[in-house]
């Protein structure tokens, strides 16, 4: 799993870190600095999660209407190379909900799926029913 977020000139960069944070896990968060179109400075956060138990806990994290949402919308956010892409509220993140977002300040995250065969339908079954277990788990 992957996940990357902007922090603008207006954000506070520990806020920020704290939303990836809550998304991905105590993992490492690397910070890089590029430049705006005009000149404005901006700050990318990136992380990136192997452990497939720690991806498991990123499901638990996620709330139950952005599972309901992830499930009847996995057609379009499955690549034919089965990666699974989605946009977290980055406000929400910081506060320790992962939801999907409804506007652009978002934490990106891509989950590479281990399907076999590699094909996108193989990949949304195998997320469909990590999600459901998720759903599962969290109800008891």
């Amino acid at each position: 799993m992957h996940a990357r977020t902007i922090c603008h000139a207006t954000e506070d960069l520990e806020r920020v870190k704290q939303a990836l944070r809550n998304v991905v896990g105590e993992e490492e968060v690397r910070v890089s600095r590029t430049e705006g179109h005009h000149g404005n400075p901006i700050i990318v956060l990136e992380a990136s999660v192997a452990d497939p138990k720690a991806i498991d806990e990123f499901f638990h994290r996620v709330d139950e209407r952005t599972v309901s949402s992830m499930i009847e919308t996995l057609g379009c956010r499955i690549d034919d190379g089965c990666n699974l892409f989605l946009k977290i509220d980055k406000q929400a993140a910081f506060l320790g909900t992962v939801q999907m977002a409804q506007n652009d300040d978002v934490v990106s995250v891509r989950i590479k799926v281990n399907a076999f065969p590699a094909r996108p339908e193989v990949a949304q079954g195998i997320v469909k029913e990590h999600l459901r277990f998720a759903l599962l788990t969290e109800m008891h």
